[in-house]
């Protein structure tokens, strides 16, 4: 009988961007997040969790995550928002954003796959208005699958 796969437990939950969102404009980029090394742990995926305070975005808002690879191991692509935007295959995963008045938003994309090594992480707020000063955070939840059962 063939093997069948199954999820591995995964590693804790990390933020990834917290004060960097605070009050973060409409048309901005965050500042990148630390480094996040996955060289050891080789995780496949993460679930990305996006927690924005209370705000009212307009038709059509999302949020955008990008990915920036240290390809060597040390150095970083430092693109400028508009060029970062440009590179399609930077682009992790999209979140639209309800527009219901002057509400808190909890948001999940699953799935999402990392590369092995360094890499680190950024933000493009297109939701219309500005996040709120404080209560803002990207987290993410790295995993694998075990292929032997």
């Amino acid at each position: 009988m063939a093997n069948i796969g199954k999820w591995n437990t995964p590693s804790s939950v990390a933020s990834v961007l917290t004060t960097e969102l605070n009050s973060l404009g409409s048309g901005s980029m965050s500042a990148a997040s630390g480094a996040i090394n996955n060289d050891t742990n080789l995780d496949i995926y993460v679930d990305l969790e996006l927690v924005l305070a209370s705000l009212s975005p307009t038709a059509g808002a999302f949020v955008a995550i990008y990915i920036a690879e240290a390809i060597d191991g040390t150095n970083y692509p430092a693109p400028s928002a508009a060029d970062q935007r440009l590179q399609t295959n930077a682009l992790l995963c999209t979140f639209a954003l309800s527009t219901t008045a002057a509400t808190a938003q909890r948001l999940v994309a699953r799935n999402v796959v990392i590369p092995p090594g360094k890499f680190k992480i950024y933000l493009d707020n297109q939701a219309g208005v500005a996040f709120g000063a404080s209560g803002n955070t990207l987290k993410m939840l790295p995993y694998n699958v075990n292929l032997n059962g």
